[in-house]
């Protein structure tokens, strides 16, 4: 979980105009940074959810991401 305002926006930048012009788009894993999980996110043209999610199935499987995340990082009592 972050705790400052502006790293929680900046880390939303990317993803909020895409939501806003009803883009599809599709966040696969594709490692890890520091023990949390790192996504790729993959866009397409309007009403073409068909391609980008035939496309990410196929680039997870060619990745082959396995790994878990740390699912302590970050959790405060």
């Amino acid at each position: 979980k972050v705790e400052d305002p502006l790293t929680m926006y900046l880390s939303d930048v990317c993803t909020i105009p895409v939501n806003l012009a009803g883009l599809p788009a599709v966040s696969i894993p594709c490692g890890l940074e520091d023990g949390l999980p790192v996504g790729f996110q993959i866009m397409g043209k309007v009403l073409d959810e068909p391609t980008i999610l035939r496309f990410a199935a196929a680039l997870e499987e060619a990745l082959g991401f396995r790994e878990k995340p740390d699912s302590e990082r970050g959790v405060k009592p």
